[in-house]
């Protein structure tokens, strides 16, 4: 009997009281600012309210009118448009500069591409974009002098890359390349530099060149990176806005309108918080289902059977 009371929740959770008590304000943090306003703004989507005055309960009505918005079904279309070059440069252009890192034969070269590569992340992100704004400027950005150098545009012909509906979804594809991801560069290396010394001299002596060692060896060994970068560059992706903040303001136009962007508008320039909640709670399933999707797939598909040779 004593025994059995000794193996209850309440006992043990007495016994590893000390425990519990430091993880405590993590918990409270974690319930107040992620648990309680994601469940406050399920429960907003189903009312109108514009913030300050009384809600009115409305149901799914918010809902209904979403996928009717042909701002908003338009914006999950740029989405996607933007979503795929970048998460696949995210992922893919760090692993090829660390590979060209890895395989610099000078040691002392190796350690200045390692800090250059870094060098971008000193400066907040914000001010990146700035650089890139004043890259992109109608008459004396570096890109209008670089076509017009090369041919691909007139003298003094003036393209304006972000009020341009031809050229703005381009521009943001390329915005930020190739500095891309420094750290990643970095957790790529160090993957690298794990592979056994031993593996390496038997595929040379096996007569394998520096490519079919990178396909055959490097990748399958650094699945669990890709997988890493992948997920949750996908996440970070399907819900930044930082861009249209910055630099378009979801210009020109609605061309550069994606579902947060148009979630931001909707609360703090037309005060349509629940209507703007319904959209924060789409998003939300939206990225926990494409996440779930991308994990099995990940641990299951062509990179586990790669991973698994």
């Amino acid at each position: 009997m004593d025994k059995a009371k000794k193996n209850t929740l309440g006992h043990r959770i007495w016994k590893n009281k000390n425990a519990y008590l430091f993880i405590l304000p993590l918990l409270i943090g974690a319930v107040g600012f992620c648990y309680y306003p994601a469940i406050s703004g399920i429960v907003t989507s189903l009312f109108n309210w514009n913030g300050t005055g009384a809600r009115e309960f409305i149901g799914l009505n918010n809902y209904s009118d979403l996928f009717k918005d042909k701002i908003f079904v338009d914006s999950i279309g740029t989405m996607m448009i933007l979503l795929v070059p970048r998460l696949v440069i995210g992922v893919c252009m760090p692993l090829l500069f660390a590979e060209l890192i890895f395989n610099t034969q000078s040691k002392r070269m190796q350690s200045f591409y390692r800090i250059a590569v870094l060098l971008p992340m000193i400066a907040p992100g914000v001010v990146g974009m700035l650089i890139w704004q004043n890259i992109f400027q109608p008459t004396s950005g570096l890109f209008s002098k670089l076509m017009e150098s090369i041919g691909l545009i007139g003298k003094g012909e003036v393209i304006d890359f972000l009020n341009d509906s031809k050229w703005v979804i381009p521009s943001v594809i390329i915005l930020g390349f190739p500095w891309v991801n420094g750290t990643n560069i970095l957790i790529y290396i160090s993957g690298m530099n794990a592979v056994s010394g031993e593996v390496i001299e038997a595929s040379e002596l096996d007569g394998c060149g520096t490519w079919r060692r990178i396909f055959s060896i490097d990748i399958p060994l650094l699945v669990g990176q890709i997988r890493y970068f992948f997920i949750f560059g996908l996440i970070g992706l399907l819900q930044d806005y930082s861009i249209q903040i910055v630099l378009t303001n979801g210009g020109p136009g609605y061309d550069t309108y994606v579902p947060g962007w148009y979630m931001y508008k909707l609360a703090f320039t037309s005060g349509r918080y629940g209507y703007a909640c319904a959209i924060g709670t789409v998003l939300f399933i939206a990225i926990l289902s494409i996440s779930l999707v991308a994990f099995k797939l990940m641990h299951y598909g062509p990179f586990a059977k790669a991973q698994e040779e």
